[in-house]
């Protein structure tokens, strides 16, 4: 069984086509490695964590975020926290939605865990002597 996969893998690995998706997944893979670890390295925190608080700026670990990761907490005016409960099994998230002094707004999702539960939890705490207002809503 296992000679049949191994010819089938041959033959796709001869594709144009194949190859070129795969080096372009392995690309998207090591820049999302990348932009994850440059911020972690930038904030000190846990490569794994969704966001740090440190050094008076709000550093956001997720690679999907397109605009700029790291806001002064100067700049915040508000921090909301949604809490998604899990759907079928694909896992609970929260949904962190930050809004700026200057209107603009910034929301991202990140998974349940333990870390980031004690993370929502010490928000509070971290915010304190920059007057932002905090919002955490579970459903």
């Amino acid at each position: 069984m296992f000679d049949y996969f191994w010819i089938g893998f041959k033959s796709l690995s001869k594709s144009p086509v194949i190859t070129s998706a795969i080096y372009f997944l392995a690309f998207i893979l090591l820049l999302i490695l990348w932009r994850r670890y440059s911020i972690a390295k930038r904030s000190g925190g846990n490569f794994l964590s969704p966001f740090q608080i440190a050094q008076g700026n709000f550093y956001i670990h997720n690679a999907f975020v397109f605009r700029n990761r790291i806001i002064p907490l100067n700049d915040i005016k508000m921090i909301e926290v949604n809490f998604i409960p899990s759907v079928k099994l694909n896992g609970a998230r929260y949904l962190l939605c930050i809004q700026q002094k200057s209107g603009k707004a910034l929301a991202f999702f990140f998974g349940q865990s333990k870390e980031s539960e004690q993370l929502v939890k010490n928000l509070k705490n971290e915010t304190k002597k920059y007057n932002i207002k905090i919002r955490i809503l579970e459903t």
